[in-house]
């Protein structure tokens, strides 16, 4: 399931099923009720819609992509962009650290920049742009500080903490 802020943080989380037993839970946690909440027609989407201020959606099965302000455009693009890194870099991704992957690609979205550019057309459009490589690397090593991955006996993967002094 991707949450996703237009020009914002991007929230991507595994799940099971797409039951709203399921989703509920992960929704509640990750977007505020006072949010205008945007989905396509998904059955569990409008059940969860109603709990929001606004929920608006769109109609995939009519070809309706977008209307007006009103799509969810963005978080196809995450999935787009995560679905092409699995057919030409990771091949595999296993269910067991697909969470992991996710992180990576949410790190990835989360730190870039919109720029305005004109298209050869010359009308007036953002594009994403990655940050410096010193700024990433910076991040990086801010987010990861206190915790590392480490081989268990069976070479399975395990994260260990370290103790904050």
């Amino acid at each position: 399931m991707i949450a996703v802020e237009r020009h914002g943080p991007v929230r991507a989380v595994p799940v099971p099923n797409e039951k709203v037993a399921t989703l509920q839970p992960i929704v509640d946690q990750l977007v505020d009720k006072s949010a205008h909440l945007m989905s396509d027609k998904h059955r569990s989407y409008l059940c969860i819609g109603q709990q929001f201020s606004t929920h608006s959606h769109v109609n995939h099965s009519q070809r309706e992509y977008s209307r007006g302000e009103v799509h969810c455009n963005t978080a196809e693009s995450f999935s787009s962009l995560f679905e092409r890194a699995r057919i030409g870099v990771f091949h595999f991704l296993s269910a067991n650290h697909l969470s992991r992957y996710l992180n990576e690609f949410s790190f990835r979205w989360e730190n870039r920049v919109p720029v305005k550019k004109r298209a050869k057309s010359g009308k007036s459009k953002i594009k994403m742009e990655p940050i410096p490589i010193v700024n990433m690397l910076f991040l990086l090593i801010m987010r990861c500080s206190g915790s590392h991955l480490r081989r268990t006996k069976n070479w399975g993967i395990q994260d260990v903490a370290f103790a904050k002094p």
